[in-house]
């Protein structure tokens, strides 16, 4: 550049400038737009589950059911969680809801100027594990994810999944409500081994958002990989027991990325657990599809687990009349089944 003109020179090294900004604030902390404020800029379905988009510190980006101050269903929600857990039980199965807390709770200091009591929302979150215990649905110590200093985040920053950290306390603290069940002490405990297989890539959902809305683009986030795997000395020409505890819930326990949920809870209750989750079900659709099973009517569970996002309010009384239909139309199944048994001798 010695020979170069000196105004040319000048503008040459303006661009350089520009351009190593511009790449700076790609790679990292671009700033979230005005227009994601806007609610009617949300205009498609998918843009639809993200109002709306609020920055925190670090590129971190949270959306209104992040920042939740009221938890659980109404009155008459909890009245049917009662019956169902009540008919759960006369299939001889213990329900156990793992209401995966909300980001804003946990991640309180990523929030930045954000406007959100957390104090209110942890109360609030609180308040509904406990109604939840008092109707006798089985339901780990939560809450004290946000009361212990954490060294890494339970969630990604742009994104509504936990990470394999978060999904390994929360497994953690659900193992321990396992261990406390009645059926526990009676059932065959297995080794469990947990090891690092490689790396995840997440393109966050809230991350696509922002970037749809204000033309932008962030760095994307990476965590660990593991797996765990069964190491008891298993007798391989034996009888293979059917799992005595069934998870049911959404993508943060069986999605693409495996964040290792199910793994994590076989190795910290010694159980083998059939992980029926589903990616993109909702709330319900696992535990729904699992009712209809033929594995459900002939074996029902001692333990399921239904992990379900904290923010899914559980009022919805289509859902409960579906899940109720199910169960007793498996008491006539049974019934019936029974009565051609006792004819047939």
């Amino acid at each position: 550049m010695k020979n170069t003109p000196p105004k040319l020179r000048s503008r040459m090294i303006t661009f350089f400038l520009i351009a190593a900004l511009s790449n700076a604030v790609i790679a990292g902390s671009p700033r979230l737009c005005d227009e994601a404020s806007e609610i009617d800029n949300y205009d498609t379905d998918f843009l639809d589950n993200f109002i709306t988009l609020k920055e925190g510190e670090e590129s971190w980006l949270f959306r209104n059911t992040d920042l939740k101050t009221e938890f659980g269903p109404g009155k008459r929600g909890y009245q049917r969680l009662h019956y169902l857990n009540k008919l759960l039980k006369q299939h001889g199965t213990q329900l156990m809801i793992v209401p995966i807390p909300t980001r804003g709770i946990i991640e309180t200091n990523q929030l930045g100027d954000i406007a959100y009591d957390t104090k209110q929302g942890q109360q609030a979150y609180e308040n509904y594990l406990a109604s939840l215990r008092k109707i006798g649905i089985a339901v780990p110590k939560l809450e004290n994810l946000y009361k212990k200093i954490h060294n890494k985040p339970l969630f990604f920053a742009r994104d509504h999944h936990w990470t394999s950290y978060g999904a390994k306390e929360v497994a953690k603290l659900t193992a321990r409500k396992i261990k406390q069940q009645d059926f526990y002490k009676d059932t065959s405990k297995q080794e469990f081994e947990t090891n690092k297989v490689g790396q995840l890539v997440m393109v966050g959902s809230h991350q696509k958002a922002a970037e749809e809305i204000c033309k932008i683009q962030y760095e994307n986030e990476m965590i660990d990989e593991y797996t765990t795997e069964n190491i008891s000395e298993l007798d391989l020409f034996g009888d293979i027991a059917e799992p005595e505890v069934v998870l049911v819930g959404t993508s943060n326990s069986n999605a693409k990325l495996n964040f290792n949920f199910s793994g994590y809870l076989m190795q910290y209750s010694k159980l083998d657990i059939l992980n029926l989750a589903k990616s993109g079900g909702g709330y319900d659709g696992a535990i729904l599809d699992y009712l209809k099973s033929e594995d459900f009517k002939a074996n029902p569970p001692k333990l399921l687990i239904w992990e379900i996002p904290s923010y899914y309010s559980l009022n919805s009384k289509s859902f409960y009349k579906k899940m109720v239909r199910l169960l007793k139309q498996n008491d006539r199944d049974n019934n019936k089944k029974k009565s051609m048994e006792v004819v047939s001798r």
